[in-house]
C-alpha cells in the first residue's frame, strides 16, 4: 500500500499536529498507509529514515513547508534536496500571507507544490518573485465530519457561544515598530496601519501587499523590486489588523455570556464582565466544546474568498459559526447575512445578541448551513487534490516518455539548466 508522510512538529496547542492526524482516516478511505513523522518526538529521524529506505511513498506533506529543505548525499558525495533526490513530491500548505517566513512560500525544487488555503494568498504570492512550481487552492472541506445524529441539538441551546482565539495588543505592536525602525519608515507604516483599521470591512483590508505599494507609489518611491520592503511591511501590517480585529471582538464579546479562550489576553480587561475567558486551549478538546456549544465566533486571518478553519470545523460539527462578512460566504450561502457581521461593534453586538436571544432558531441555522455545504464538500476532496498534485508533480519532472512524438523535445534543456541524460 503506498504511503502518505505526514511531517510534523511542536506548535501551539498542538493545533497543527492534530489537525494533520485528523485526516488519517480520510487517506485510509482512499486507499494509503498515513503515517506520521512526529519531530517533536525522539524517534522522529527513525521513522523517517526507515520510511525513506522502504520506498513506495506518494508524497510528503506539511503546514508551512517544515521539512522540505531537508537535505541528502548522493554515491558522488553531492549534497541534494531530500525529495528531489528520492524522486517523492513534498506538499507544503500553507495558511498565511507570503508575508511571513518567505522562505517558505519558495519551492525549493521542481518537486515541491506549494498549496494555499486562501485565494486571496496565492493572488499575492504570485506577484512576487521567485516563482514556485505548481502550486494552488486546497478545497475548502468540513473538518472534523460528524454524523449530525451523534450530537445532542437540544444540549446546545443551553450551551455558550465559544471564541477560540489567541489574542495580541495592536499598541504594543505599534511601541516595537518605533523603537525598531527608522522614523521616516515607521511613520509610513503607522499611517497606513491607521488608513486600513479604519477600513476593515473594505477589499484594501484583504490585499495588504497593493495597498503597501500603492501607498509608497503616492509618495513618489517605486518598490515593486524591493521585495525585503514589501515583505516587512506586509506581515506588519497582517499582524497588526488581525490584533485589532481580534481586540475589538474581545471588547464587545466581553459584555455578553461567551467563553473567550487562549493566550495573550491581558490587554483586555475581563473582571466583572459577562464573557468568561479561559487561558490556553487544546485542538482535540475543543472538539467537544464545539459540539456543546450554541455557537463558534471567528474572524478570518485578513481573507474574503475562501473559509477559516474554524468555519469549517463548525460546519463538520453541524454547529453554528459567526464571522465577518467575505465574499465566499455571500457567494455559496443564501443565509449568509444572518450569520455574518461586520468590523464595527454595533454589528457585533446585533449578531451576538440575536444568537443569544433565539438559541434554537440559529443552532437550526447552524445545522442548515452545515448541510449545504456538506452537499457540495467533503473530506476526501482534500485528500484527492494533494493525491492529484503528486501527480502532477511527477508528471512535471518525467524523462521523456516512451512512444511520444519525435518532434516533441522533453524535457527542454532551457528550463532544466543542463540537458538530461
Amino acid at each position: 500500500m503506498p504511503v502518505i508522510l505526514a511531517l510534523v512538529g511542536q506548535s501551539m496547542n498542538d493545533a497543527l499536529g492534530a489537525a494533520t492526524r485528523a485526516h488519517q482516516p480520510m487517506f485510509e478511505r482512499l486507499g494509503y498507509e498515513f503515517r506520521e513523522v512526529n519531530f517533536s518526538k525522539p524517534d522522529a529521524s527513525e521513522v523517517l529514515n526507515n520510511s525513506v529506505a522502504e520506498g513506495d511513498i506518494e508524497f510528503v506533506f506539511s503546514a508551512m513547508g517544515m521539512g522540505g529543505d531537508f537535505r541528502t548525499k548522493n554515491q558522488d558525495d553531492q549534497d541534494l534536496n531530500l525529495w528531489e533526490a528520492i524522486h517523492v513530491p513534498f506538499i507544503s500548505l500553507l495558511g498565511d500571507i507570503p508575508g511571513y517566513f518567505f522562505d517558505r512560500h519558495v519551492a525549493a525544487t521542481s518537486w515541491h507544490a506549494p498549496l494555499y488555503f486562501f485565494p486571496d494568498h496565492l493572488l499575492i504570492r504570485k506577484r512576487l518573485p521567485f516563482p514556485a512550481s505548481i502550486c494552488g487552492v486546497i478545497p475548502p472541506i468540513p473538518f472534523d465530519a460528524t454524523r449530525s445524529e451523534t450530537i445532542d441539538f437540544k444540549k446546545k441551546e443551553s450551551g455558550r457561544l465559544l471564541f477560540l482565539k489567541n489574542g495580541n495588543d495592536p499598541e504594543q505592536l505599534v511601541r516595537v515598530w518605533r523603537e525598531g525602525l527608522p522614523a521616516p519608515t515607521f511613520l509610513l507604516l503607522a499611517e497606513l496601519a491607521s488608513t486600513l483599521a479604519s477600513s476593515l470591512n473594505s477589499d484594501a483590508a484583504t490585499d495588504i501587499d497593493a495597498a503597501v505599494t500603492s501607498a509608497f507609489a503616492s509618495r513618489g518611491w517605486d518598490i515593486e523590486g524591493s521585495l525585503q520592503l514589501r515583505l516587512l511591511f506586509m506581515a506588519q501590517l497582517d499582524d497588526y489588523l488581525r490584533r485589532v480585529k481580534s481586540t475589538m471582538l474581545g471588547r464587545v464579546l466581553a459584555e455578553f455570556p461567551v467563553a473567550i479562550q487562549g493566550f495573550n489576553w491581558e490587554h483586555v480587561d475581563f473582571s466583572g464582565k459577562r464573557a468568561r475567558h479561559l487561558p490556553g486551549g487544546d485542538y482535540v478538546a475543543s472538539g467537544d466544546q464545539i459540539r456543546q456549544s450554541l455557537g463558534v465566533i471567528d474572524m478570518s486571518p485578513n481573507t474574503r474568498l475562501a473559509p477559516h478553519d474554524r468555519p469549517m470545523r463548525a460546519m463538520g460539527l453541524h454547529t453554528l459559526c459567526l464571522t465577518n462578512r467575505q465574499t465566499f460566504f455571500e457567494e455559496n450561502f443564501a443565509d449568509w447575512r444572518e450569520f455574518s457581521f461586520r468590523f464595527d461593534e454595533e454589528s457585533i453586538r446585533d449578531r451576538v445578541s440575536s444568537v443569544i436571544a433565539k438559541p434554537k432558531q440559529f443552532i437550526e441555522l447552524g445545522r442548515a448551513v452545515a448541510e449545504e455545504f456538506a452537499k457540495r464538500h467533503s473530506p476526501e476532496d482534500f485528500g484527492q487534490f494533494l493525491i492529484d498534485t503528486a501527480s502532477h508533480v511527477r508528471a512535471s519532472n518525467l524523462n521523456r516518455p516512451a512512444g511520444f512524438q519525435p518532434y516533441f523535445v522533453w524535457p527542454p534543456a532551457v528550463l532544466q539548466g543542463k540537458h538530461r541524460e
